[in-house]
């Protein structure tokens, strides 16, 4: 069972009022996503949570095109091969990541130190524009032509959800339910080193239902849900996650991102 590795990225909250600011601009329906959300900073070990509201942090519905610079120049076929599983979105929504030599809106690297950038992670949405441009908005970690097809379709194409504005699927409070606390603690200590703060705040405190996937029930399969194991939930079954884009997952993004349909010329 693959551990829990993609970590929630979170502004400083003297950033947080422009980032909203910005984001209702892009997409005018952000501000019909506003939740309150819990957190400890990243990297910050027992650091204070704070209650801060968060709006959505979707893209224009009329579509997303955002240009990808690889910051450490990986080798071609890889870039191409990272490319092609971020486009995967784009097989039911209007959705494009082209690769730029050029500052790009998206920004990988594959840092595994200081520990706060290390692991598999992805701003979320528009606020990767409130990023600097020498810094990443995603993160994959000893990514190289030798890892699995699956591992490139189960993280790439879960980071590139991020990007495109979605939030952690296990994160909705019906799976947040299923985890036995005692057991989260001590899982996560062990595992991750984190404080009992941190784990309320990276795995127990649920988001709002309306900011996440948007379906009527959790999905525990979804591409955006991350694997729990049994050993931390309260039946001991663990919470599968997704192991690549299902059905659900293309139909929420096509919601959200519609694919334009020609118009047919009237007959005369």
């Amino acid at each position: 069972m693959a551990r829990i590795v993609c970590i929630p990225r979170s502004l400083p909250a003297t950033r947080l009022a422009a980032a909203a600011r910005r984001a209702v601009r892009i997409n005018p329906a952000n501000a019909e996503q506003s939740r309150p959300v819990e957190r400890t900073p990243i990297g910050r070990r027992g650091g204070p949570r704070r209650l801060s509201v968060v709006i959505g942090r979707r893209w224009p519905a009329s579509g997303v095109r955002l240009s990808v610079q690889f910051l450490d120049n990986p080798p071609a076929d890889l870039r191409a091969r990272i490319l092609r599983h971020m486009n995967a979105w784009d097989k039911t929504s209007n959705v494009v990541f082209t690769e730029t030599r050029g500052t790009g809106k998206v920004r990988i690297a594959r840092l595994n130190s200081p520990p706060d950038m290390a692991g598999y992670w992805s701003w979320v949405g528009t606020e990767i524009l409130e990023i600097a441009e020498a810094e990443p908005t995603m993160n994959l970690e000893g990514f190289t032509m030798s890892v699995s097809d699956a591992e490139f379709r189960r993280v790439i194409r879960h980071e590139a959800g991020h990007t495109l504005g979605f939030d952690h699927e296990h994160m909705r409070g019906a799976l947040v339910k299923k985890i036995d606390r005692d057991k989260a603690f001590a899982f996560f200590d062990r595992t991750q080193g984190w404080t009992r703060k941190e784990v309320e705040a990276q795995v127990l405190t649920p988001l709002s239902e309306r900011s996440i996937m948007g379906t009527a029930e959790a999905d525990p399969l979804s591409i955006m849900c991350y694997q729990i194991p049994g050993a931390i939930t309260k039946n001991g079954k663990p919470i599968v996650g997704g192991k690549d884009i299902n059905p659900t997952d293309f139909s929420f993004a096509a919601s959200v991102y519609p694919k334009r349909v020609a118009a047919t010329r009237r007959r005369r």
